[in-house]
């Protein structure tokens, strides 16, 4: 308790995972937070406290940034023994009641899925958008780091679309105009269409 891992950053904790390969990590814990289209909501960065304990600052950075709270929370299963927060449910993969109906079955696989979807979103944070390793100082630092990846994550996403809506609109007024990217007729009917 209270070890000082790092001269230059004194509030680096050593966080246990538990995971095969690396047992071990220093730094801080950060909690994303996505909405069902894939837009990163909330990035909250944590020292070392236990994951059920993150889900109320997440879900209340959440609700700054939309303006509401969300009615169900899709966490994984180290988010155990919380059932709310505020007036959101909190719902963990688990093995459906013998009760349940074939349409409530589907329903909860599908989000749950959808759930799933977060963990290449945290891999593309920590490879491309440098949440991996902070070189900010500090506790605000860390937060500051998290809420960059996070903009920029969305960024990137949006820039993405605008260039695709971009493409589209270009090849929708080059068959108006009757000829495709090679500058030839795309169809022969639509060559003479009239627009």
């Amino acid at each position: 308790k209270d070890k000082v891992y790092s001269l230059h950053e004194p509030e680096v904790k050593c966080i246990g995972k538990g995971k095969e390969h690396k047992k071990y990590e220093f730094g801080n814990k950060v909690s994303i937070a996505r909405s069902y289209s894939g837009i990163i909501v909330g990035a909250v960065s944590f020292r070392d406290e236990y994951d059920g304990h993150t889900i109320d600052d997440t879900l209340d950075h959440v609700e700054q940034m939309l303006g509401f709270r969300p009615s169900q929370a899709a966490c994984d299963r180290g988010y155990r023994g919380q059932k709310e927060s505020g007036t959101t449910k909190i719902v963990i993969p688990d093995v459906p009641k013998k009760n349940a109906t074939y349409y409530q079955k589907k329903k909860a696989h599908k989000l749950f899925c959808k759930r799933a979807g977060i963990e290449p979103i945290n891999g593309h944070l920590k490879s491309d958008h440098r949440m991996g390793r902070n070189f900010y100082k500090g506790i605000f630092g860390d937060m500051l780091n998290a809420k960059l990846a996070a903009a920029a994550f969305n960024f990137k996403r949006a820039m993405r679309r605008f260039f695709v809506l971009l493409e589209w609109l270009y090849c929708c007024f080059l068959c108006r105009e009757g000829v495709n990217k090679n500058g030839e007729p795309p169809y022969p009917a639509l060559a003479k269409w009239p627009f």
